[in-house]
């Protein structure tokens, strides 16, 4: 940029001070000239002279016009190629930024919060089946328990009337051994 504004200013400086040398040359031809009725008579030595002065003037200008064009030329090319760099680094920078604020799990991209709610849901989801299924495994324990302690009781009444009834049965036994054993000997006798 500085390069064009120095070539530019160049061009200006150039442009004004050969065209203060062409009028002084011009006024000079002009004065220097003879007058014959309106005209004025110019020596053709002078005249080329001058346009010699116009032509350098032009060629100069016009060599700096080129100078310029092409330095132009060359600024629009780096122009061009720090566009071309800027594009490709505001496209690195988005795919930075993408990367710094999604995530990608099983092939599916998430949002990294939309990644910690979700993870946040399924950690509370397992909190809260793993405590209904202490619960319930805790409820199911006192049940099994009971029903254990129901057994046992239930078990330890029906060994005692087994006994009971056993013991009754013994009796009975001996009873009749008694009453036969009786009769028996009512019969001997």
């Amino acid at each position: 940029m500085r390069k064009y504004i120095s070539v530019f200013i160049f061009c200006l400086v150039g442009t004004v001070v050969s065209a203060q040398t062409l009028d002084e040359q011009f006024k000079e031809l002009k004065e220097s000239s003879e007058t014959f009725k309106s005209y004025k008579v110019i020596k053709e030595t002078e005249l080329n002279a001058f346009w010699k002065s116009v032509l350098d003037s032009v060629s100069l200008k016009e060599q700096s016009i080129s100078e310029a064009s092409g330095l132009i030329r060359q600024q629009e090319r780096e122009i061009a190629d720090l566009k071309s760099t800027i594009t490709q680094k505001d496209q690195l920078l988005e795919e930075k930024e993408y990367a710094g604020t999604h995530i990608s799990v099983l092939g599916i991209d998430f949002s990294k919060d939309a990644y910690k709610m979700f993870n946040l849901i399924i950690i509370s989801a397992l909190v809260l089946s793993m405590a209904v299924l202490m619960y319930k495994y805790k409820d199911n324990n006192k049940i099994a328990k009971k029903k254990s302690n129901d057994f046992s009781r239930l078990e330890l009444e029906f060994e005692e009337y087994k006994r009971n009834a056993l013991e009754k049965q013994m009796k009975l036994r001996r009873d009749l051994q008694t009453a036969r054993n009786r009769l028996e000997e009512m019969r001997s006798t």
